[in-house]
């Protein structure tokens, strides 16, 4: 049987103009913040609940993403909740293969409401980025030129205050 979503395209449209196809993974709408990447070969689930990414796009590097699902341990927020404005992925593995595994990567975004980009060419994307810079950008399914002015009118990062919208509202141990 073929996957339905595998059908669906979106973009990720970067504010300097440059598109990347791919198809929708985990909540479906359209999302911006600033594009960045992460090298790392592990810990996904780590890098969607950092605080430190907050209101960014996160790039991942390593070719497949979301094998060993997702479990309420490897949360690095206090309250698991992922942070990022948006995940770009190459390839998302179809099945979560640890013992561990409380739930795949697709549903936990989803039911988290990370909009999510797979079938991205992150190897081109990630080059980019480092050649011209971290720049807001926009992924969803609508029109090109539509998503390109929502990057491009994107709040800028540089100056905002998140440690008030990341820190725990409560003292916890």
């Amino acid at each position: 049987m073929s996957d339905p979503t595998k059908s669906e395209r979106i973009h990720l449209v970067l504010a300097d103009g440059t598109v990347f196809p791919g198809e929708p993974y985990g909540a479906r709408g359209t999302t911006t913040g600033e594009a960045v990447f992460t090298t790392t070969m592990t810990g996904y689930q780590e890098v969607l609940t950092d605080p430190s990414y907050k209101g960014q796009i996160v790039t991942m590097t390593a070719p497949e993403i979301g094998n060993v699902g997702v479990n309420a341990l490897d949360a690095e927020s206090v309250d698991g909740k992922p942070h990022v404005a948006g995940f770009v992925l190459r390839d998302a593995s179809p099945v979560a293969s640890s013992w561990r595994s409380e739930q795949t990567l697709d549903a936990y975004l989803a039911e988290n409401g990370v909009v999510a980009i797979s079938g991205v060419d992150t190897r081109k994307l990630t080059r980019h980025l480092r050649d011209h810079g971290s720049q807001n950008c926009a992924v969803g399914p609508e029109p090109v030129e539509t998503l390109l002015k929502k990057a491009r009118e994107a709040p800028d990062m540089s100056g905002s205050d998140l440690v008030k919208l990341v820190t725990p509202k409560e003292r916890y141990s």
